[in-house]
């Protein structure tokens, strides 16, 4: 599916007065408009009036670009479950089956003042599953303000095809339902126990004991060992079989394995810090796997996260409800088309690119397929 088909599928959430702009036509100059950069409803429209001509060529029947507060109200009423609906048949079109590490985390997506006077800063949160494998974002779930990510979570697990994935969560998401939720959905979980969890923490680690490590056999411990970038780490797990489930780790649906991982820093100057975490898993035991599924989960924060906090700035966008939500969502998939792109540059490099180079935004929006356009 081309971001053309994406915004022709959009849902019309307007009345049916004074419409002078198609849903398809809104959607796409704000598409393609924070694909060249654009961060603000104000944005979106300079950079369309500064490419008027480049949209009408590929809009045939536009009759001109929406102002900002057109834009605003348009993302505004959009119902978020429809548009994440229409974001997530076009993530099948790319990526049918995701195989490998699927990593689920939540993140603040903006900031907003508060009442007047109130200092208050209220914050919007996403939980987002990121295909670790593919460099896709699967889809995302708005958590409710009156709530927190455990209810957020098991809405977008349902929604997925996980099937023959390891879906890996932190701590927020070491739950029963959501660990049984995993398992209906045909796929493993990794879940990280912190001390929301304080029994089975405790468990674990008297299980795995630094003495009682020297004595599993070798192939229940793995280690590995990276220097760069001014330091070395060192991390190494270790896991046993989970045993009388139904008695030690009652309600744990499809329980296998325990591991406990170890992860050893040290910098140039000598310092060093560790750091120790907990899992239990429905995976056999295999700490290769879970150790290197661990380490996968952390793209979400460095290859989605972080790339939307600095690229896209969206933890200072002042957008609100619907807005930020639909916003979001308009920056994941313009991220995705992205990092899809061969050429070496930056994300901020080829934001520019494809504001500057009308061929190789094309060749990003795979608009040439449908157009047959030589620009």
């Amino acid at each position: 599916m081309s971001i053309k088909e994406f915004c022709e599928c959009v849902p019309d959430m307007r009345n049916n007065k004074n419409q002078i702009y198609k849903v398809d036509e809104i959607v796409f100059i704000a598409i393609v408009s924070v694909l060249c950069g654009a961060e603000t409803w104000h944005e979106i429209c300079m950079f369309g009036r500064s490419n008027e001509s480049y949209f009408k060529s590929r809009l045939p029947g536009l009759s001109g670009i929406p102002c900002a507060e057109t834009f605003n109200r348009f993302f505004s009423l959009l119902d978020i479950d429809w548009f994440e609906a229409c974001f997530q048949l076009w993530v099948d079109e790319i990526c049918r089956q995701v195989p490998g590490v699927v990593c689920i985390d939540g993140k603040a997506v903006c900031k907003s003042s508060g009442s007047k006077g109130s200092g208050v800063k209220d914050r919007l949160y996403m939980v987002s599953a990121w295909s670790a494998a593919n460099h896709i974002c699967l889809g995302q779930r708005k958590v409710d303000g009156k709530s927190n990510e455990i209810t957020a979570i098991p809405e977008l697990i349902k929604v997925l095809d996980l099937e023959q994935c390891i879906v890996t969560i932190d701590a927020v998401g070491c739950q029963k339902k959501i660990a049984e939720l995993i398992i209906q959905a045909g796929a493993d979980y990794i879940l990280c126990v912190k001390n929301n969890q304080k029994k089975l923490k405790h468990l674990i680690s008297s299980l795995l004991t630094e003495e009682d490590r020297l004595y599993l056999p070798y192939k229940q411990r793995y280690f590995q060992e990276n220097e760069g970038h001014g330091r070395k780490e060192y991390r190494e797990c270790v896991c046993d079989a989970v045993v009388y489930p139904e008695h030690f780790y009652a309600g744990w649906k499809g329980i296998k394995t325990i591991a406990k991982i170890t992860s050893i820093r040290q910098l140039a100057d000598g310092e060093q810090t560790t750091e120790t975490r907990y899992y239990i898993s429905s995976l056999p035991q295999d700490p290769q796997l879970i150790l290197e599924s661990v380490r996968a989960h952390w793209q979400v924060e460095n290859n989605l996260h972080w790339q939307l906090d600095v690229s896209f700035r969206e933890d200072y966008t002042r957008k609100t409800d619907n807005a930020a939500i639909n916003f979001s969502a308009m920056c994941k998939m313009v991220l995705m088309l992205l990092k899809q792109s061969k050429i070496k540059l930056g994300m901020a490099g080829k934001r520019k690119l494809c504001g500057w180079d009308e061929k190789y935004r094309d060749e990003i929006i795979g608009i040439q397929r449908i157009y047959n356009l030589n620009s």
